[in-house]
């Protein structure tokens, strides 16, 4: 059964790691579209940089079950 704890373990890891990946999401594309100089007739280049920085963005959420467990020990 889950507790109270466990549950706001997981918030805090969850609210955490969104916002760590949003930051690199957005410095990734957008560094990426700069770079590459995207301009309104290239449309593969702007996909192919948000989907690079997707699996960027994805890479911190593997500490996921380690901040939960770190959160759940913590004392309050």
């Amino acid at each position: 059964m889950k507790t109270t704890a466990d549950v706001d373990a997981r918030d805090r890891a969850q609210f955490i790691l969104g916002a760590i990946s949003l930051v690199i999401w957005f410095v990734v594309a957008f560094t990426l579209g700069v770079w590459w100089y995207v301009d309104e007739d290239t449309a593969q280049p702007i996909l192919m940089a948000g989907g690079i920085a997707f699996a960027v963005c994805a890479v911190p959420w593997l500490a996921y079950p380690a901040l939960v467990r770190k959160f759940s020990r913590e004392p309050k």
